[in-house]
């Protein structure tokens, strides 16, 4: 084969990992076979990611928490219009574990770089603007919005803007013509494809980075749009986005991200709070605001 492509025929994409079994797991205590869980879905995104061969996902319907991520590890994305995308883990009291929080950071750092780029061209011109973003702390900031708050983007369209897609990745308007449009991408990206290369020199906001977002959720608990729990969750959240502790010019790579992931997922999974939002959302279909 030359590609792969990352299809189905259902209704939707995928809409995530399946609580029923999240909860039995986690009400007997297999805290091992958890953690081994989550650890695996890693080495399989990283494994999809930097393959010897382009892959291309092709979404539509919904493409929530881990089907999300399944989009964030893949070269290039061909979806349809109408496709429903976010990280919405926060809403059970978790936060991406499959490499979600690690490659936010990663898009929406290059978006910015590519963002300076483009306006330092405009020297000279009118109006000339420089984005204020490209400290690691506007990264950081963006990726704690987007799912902090559970950001779900209601077109492919905003997707795009949000950050989950790329400005490279393609739109299919008729569904009938998703595969079709996948396939030809594949075989386009297969031409002369080089896999690409780990990050190794990722620089995180910091513990001044980490101070600032949890900040920023105190005052939105203040204002009563964050409940208690999305502090204890957010401040997992931030822990990872911000490098764990790392200095701000300290280099970490992807496997750092990871292991970060990893270890706030494990906390949090270990909560009585996160219980609760999970059997919430299995009982009534609807996040626990506690």
């Amino acid at each position: 084969y030359k590609a792969l492509v990352v299809y189905n025929e259902a209704s939707h994409f995928s809409a995530g990992a399946n609580l029923g079994v999240a909860i039995f797991m986690i009400n007997i205590a297999m805290w091992p076979q958890v953690e081994s869980f989550v650890a695996q879905g890693q080495k399989v995104f990283m494994n999809l990611k930097y393959a010897p061969f382009p892959v291309v996902s092709a979404p539509s319907g919904m493409a929530l928490g881990g089907g999300c991520e399944i989009l964030l590890a893949s070269d290039a994305v061909q979806a349809h219009a109408e496709t429903y995308c976010g990280l919405v883990e926060v809403g059970v009291g978790l936060i991406p574990g499959w490499g979600g929080c690690k490659e936010m950071i990663l898009r929406l750092q290059e978006r910015e770089r590519q963002k300076f780029s483009a306006d330092m061209g405009k020297i000279g011109k009118k109006n000339v603007w420089f984005s204020p973003d490209t400290t690691p702390m506007g990264a950081a900031r963006q990726a704690f919005e987007t799912i902090g708050t559970a950001k779900v983007a209601k077109s492919a369209q905003e997707a795009v803007e949000i950050g989950y897609f790329r400005e490279t990745d393609g739109i299919t308007m008729n569904r009938d013509r998703l595969l079709y449009d996948a396939k030809q991408r594949a075989l386009k990206l297969a031409e002369n494809y080089k896999a690409p290369e780990k990050k190794t020199e990722i620089r995180l906001a910091g513990t001044g980075g980490r101070l600032a977002l949890d900040m920023a959720v105190k005052d939105l608990q203040k204002s009563g749009k964050a409940t208690p729990y999305d502090g204890v969750v957010s401040a997992h959240l931030a822990e990872v986005l911000s490098g764990g502790g790392a200095d701000f010019m300290d280099k970490l790579t992807e496997e750092d991200l990871l292991k970060l992931e990893l270890r706030e997922f494990m906390k949090l999974v270990h909560n009585e709070g996160t219980l609760a939002r999970i059997e919430h959302m299995l009982d009534k279909g609807k996040p626990l605001r506690n």
